[in-house]
Formats: C-alpha cells, sequence, structure tokens
C-alpha cells in the first residue's frame, strides 16, 4: 500500500499535524498518491459534542490543503477529502463540499433511531440498531456522494459477538457495494486500538472483523487497506503490516486505488 486516502489532521481535535507534515512523510515513505480526509463539518453532530472541523474553519482546512499540494507538486498526487455521514437532509451540504473537494468518504459514525434522537455508532447494542446502521449505509451508498466505505463494521465496536442475524443484515451493504464498484475499507486504527488490551491480538481489535470480512469474501466484494491516520507515525506502521495479513489470510480481493472520477 503506497497510498492512503483516509487521513486526518490537527483540525479535527483528536489528531496531531498539519495536511504538509502528512504529505512530508508520505513521501519519505515513498508514497505515490496521498489523500487527506477530515471529519467534515456538520451542525447537526457539533451539536451532540462529536470533535471535527467546524464550518468556520473551513477555508483554514482548504488553505492547509493547497500549502500540501504546493509543497508536493510533481512529487506526489495529493487528493482533497473529507470523511462524512450521510444524512438524507444533508446532500446541499455533500455538493457544497465536493465544489471544493476531490472526493468524499463515507463513515457512518452516528445513526438516527426511530424517535429522532442520535446514536453513536460506538454504542450499537440491537439488531434494530444494526438495521438503522444498515439502512443508512445502503442510501449513502446509493446517493452518489462517496468512493469509499469507511470501517463498514464499525457497527459492532460495541458488540463483542454479533448475532448471524446481525452479521446478515449487512449483506445487502456488501452486495450494493459490489455492485457499485466502492470498495470496502479495512481499517488499520481499529486494529491499534487492540492495544489497549496488552499486546497486539487480532481478536481484540474492535474492527476489523473477520466474520464480517468472511461474507465480504463470499461476495467477492473489493477491500482497500487504509491507515485513517491521525497520527504522522501511523501513516505505516505495524497496523497496516497487520492489515495486510489480514486481508491475505482471508483471501480478500484488494485495491488499492479509489476512483476520483465518480463525482455526481
Amino acid at each position: 500500500m503506497m497510498n492512503n486516502y483516509h487521513s486526518h489532521t490537527y483540525l479535527c481535535r483528536h489528531a496531531g499535524g498539519k495536511a504538509i507534515d502528512y504529505i512530508k512523510e508520505a513521501l519519505k515513505l515513498g508514497f505515490k498518491k496521498y489523500g487527506i480526509s477530515e471529519h467534515a463539518p456538520m451542525p447537526n453532530l457539533e451539536a451532540l459534542g462529536s470533535v471535527r472541523l467546524l464550518d468556520s474553519e473551513y477555508n483554514k482546512y482548504l488553505h492547509d490543503l493547497e500549502e500540501a499540494i504546493n509543497y508536493g507538486k510533481d512529487k506526489i498526487k495529493i487528493y482533497k477529502g473529507l470523511e462524512v455521514e450521510y444524512f438524507n437532509f444533508y446532500h446541499e451540504r455533500y455538493d457544497f463540499f465536493l465544489e471544493e473537494m476531490d472526493y468524499l468518504i463515507l463513515g457512518q459514525h452516528y445513526i438516527i433511531l426511530e424517535d429522532g434522537s442520535y446514536l453513536s455508532t460506538y454504542k450499537l447494542e440491537t439488531l434494530e440498531h444494526i438495521l438503522i446502521y444498515r439502512d443508512t449505509l445502503l442510501e449513502g451508498l446509493k446517493s452518489g456522494y462517496f468512493n469509499l466505505l469507511c470501517h463498514p463494521d464499525l457497527c459492532f465496536y460495541n458488540i463483542k459477538n454479533p448475532t448471524k442475524e446481525m452479521l446478515e443484515a449487512l449483506r445487502p451493504v456488501i452486495k450494493l457495494a459490489k455492485k457499485l464498484d466502492i470498495p470496502l475499507e479495512v481499517n488499520a486504527n481499529g486494529l491499534r486500538k487492540a492495544l489497549k488490551y496488552g499486546p497486539f491480538k487480532l481478536e481484540n481489535a474492535p474492527y476489523p472483523r473477520s466474520v464480517f470480512f468472511k461474507m465480504v469474501k463470499e461476495e467477492d466484494a473489493k477491500v482497500i487497506i487504509q491507515s485513517d491516520s491521525h497520527s504522522l507515525d501511523a501513516i505505516y506502521d505495524w497496523a497496516i503490516i497487520e492489515a495486510r495479513k489480514f486481508v491475505k489470510d482471508l483471501g480478500l480481493k484488494e485495491v488499492t486505488d479509489l476512483n476520483m472520477n465518480y463525482k455526481k
């Protein structure tokens, strides 16, 4: 993997480094393509305390991206992006983002329950929650705004042993991603989270989950390994090596590029 399209900066408030810092490090590592995809400003989520880029900082983000592009000119292909949650009432916002961005990636960190309240994807518990997550992803993928589905199995973060029904609920997402030729992300940051339980063991990683990606294998859908880097030392680290082993061991169909000609 010498391309990465899932990367954050200090502007999301839970990462470090500016865009130009990531490009400098990517060049040292021999990357050919690099995308910065900050957590998009989403007023409805900011009201919940979600830490991310703010609308008032969007122009600063654009400036940082241009600074990085100018630095890397003729040395590395740089893409401007955002990681975005899908909500069907925000299409105008996504259209606005794509006026400047090269791409948007779908990372669904919240769902909306039937009563209109929000629930963090890190706190899902029931089959009903998983079905809402599933339906949100399906609608998001169909919208045409996204060229990557980030950490699709994030919904199991709070569910150590998902039931067969929970797993099968996500099969339509895999099928649709294959139909639309949108890769499913094997997210290295989920592997890093296993370290809070001690030395690395795959079974301690909240994602990626083998049980989910076995279904991806069954459906012959494509996957892409991404760093989801929140620090410079995570651009290419031990977690990327483990992710490569994960993909190889499961026999998954891996791609290393995203389609940047997909925009609506």
